[in-house]
């Protein structure tokens, strides 16, 4: 934090509510203004926008998305480096012009829920950026597919740090409920279709999300299916909320562009939203792989994003997945904007690994047959258990358990 206010004069904060904004923001702040006082701030600030600036600065601005026009007041009123920090817990397309256009002396970072390095659970062996640079430590590890699916039904909300799995669970059952309840009707969307809509969401992460796939998902409850329409319009209101996260097909720059799949897959905001919305217990998880499955694929997606984006918080590398026609899919792809890029296969253990490295291996072949990008700077295949972290000898892709990984 000291170096971004340090670097710019005005930083946003943007990420589901919950997730930890405002107190990281006061952890540096001398004051703040709370916007989404509704009967109490914001008539004032909205009379009179000089108000929600009024404080020692460096001053927050909290939960601004409502006063569309505040930013640009705080771009002109600022003089210094590090005096105005913004939150918000929706994406306004007000929010992206200005930081498009101001970017020399405003920064907009995204944040998310507590990884599994934060919260204690991972043993921080592997560094994401070490092995960008080549480096890499191999370690025992005792995690089990049991502890595994704990994780994932008790979170990474900050506000569960210290919980047992049953109780953080439930404290994150209570904050989802009121998201639904609250936020995304306060959307204009129905609380029950948005419950279905999201259920569809968590159960199909890693896969194509078709209309038809989303709606085989929803039909399961027996009751009426929404609309494409409408199932796009909830799953665009779960990303101006950041109740889901957007990952791109990656076009790569292969020989047959055609066959490439772009088209948008989504991944939960934090783990903790499929056991939640699904109704999920922690024993259906470990008894059910394709349950298990989209869980872990939730979870490793949401970590890498998280250390992605503590590597360089203003200029992350972008989270995507490969998938064509010919059938190979790799999970997930960082790509810099240096044009370095890693690719990624998520796997529940050992039994799965050798197909996953052939996957990877494809993955490189056909990107080194379109001739205009280098080889990934690493590959890896990440388990939900194994003995111990390790490089596989023949290709060089590094076999790391979830629980090894950190910035």
């Amino acid at each position: 934090m000291p170096n971004l206010l340090n670097s710019y004069k005005i930083l946003e904060f943007t990420g589901v509510r919950g997730c930890g904004k405002t107190s990281l923001c006061l952890a540096s702040a001398q004051s703040i203004t709370h916007c989404d006082e509704k009967n109490i701030v914001l008539p004032l600030i909205q009379t009179d926008p000089r108000l929600a600036l009024t404080g020692v600065r460096p001053h927050v601005i909290d939960e601004w998305a409502d006063l569309p026009g505040l930013q640009e007041f705080a771009y002109r009123e600022t003089s210094d480096f590090g005096e105005f920090l913004f939150t918000s817990s929706r994406r306004t397309e007000e929010s992206t012009r200005h930081v498009m256009t101001r970017q020399s002396r405003g920064a907009r970072i995204k944040m998310h829920t507590l990884t599994l390095a934060e919260i204690g659970a991972s043993d921080r062996s592997v560094s994401l950026s070490g092995l960008f640079r080549g480096e890499f430590d191999p370690r025992r590890s005792t995690a089990s597919l049991g502890s595994i699916a704990s994780l994932m039904y008790a979170g990474g909300w900050p506000q569960t740090i210290g919980m047992d799995s049953a109780s953080a669970h439930a404290v994150a059952s209570m904050h989802i409920e009121s998201l639904l309840a609250g936020e995304v009707e306060a959307a204009g969307r129905k609380e029950a279709t948005a419950r279905r809509v999201l259920r569809a969401v968590c159960s199909n992460v890693g896969n194509d999300f078709t209309y038809d796939a989303l709606a085989g998902l929803m039909a399961e409850d027996g009751e009426k299916v929404p609309s494409r329409n409408t199932v796009t319009g909830y799953l665009r209101t779960f990303e101006e909320l950041f109740l889901v996260d957007r990952i791109d097909g990656w076009d790569a720059p292969v020989r047959a562009k055609s066959h490439v799949k772009i088209k948008p897959r989504y991944i939960p905001c934090d783990a903790s939203l499929g056991p939640v919305v699904c109704r999920w217990r922690q024993g259906d998880i470990t008894s059910d792989a394709r349950l298990f499955m989209a869980g872990l694929r939730a979870l490793v997606g949401h970590d890498l994003q998280t250390y992605a984006g503590a590597i360089s918080p203003c200029h992350a590398p972008r989270l995507c997945y490969y998938a064509d026609a010919d059938g190979l899919a790799v999970d997930y792809v960082l790509l810099s904007d240096d044009g370095r890029w890693a690719a990624f296969n998520v796997e529940i253990g050992e039994a799965q690994i050798a197909a996953s490295i052939k996957r990877l291996e494809r993955l490189k072949k056909k990107v080194a047959n379109g001739g205009e990008l280098q080889g990934p700077e690493f590959t890896a295949v990440i388990l939900a258990s194994t003995p111990h972290s390790h490089r596989d000898a023949a290709t060089g892709t590094y076999i790391v358990p979830v629980t090894s990984l950190t910035v």
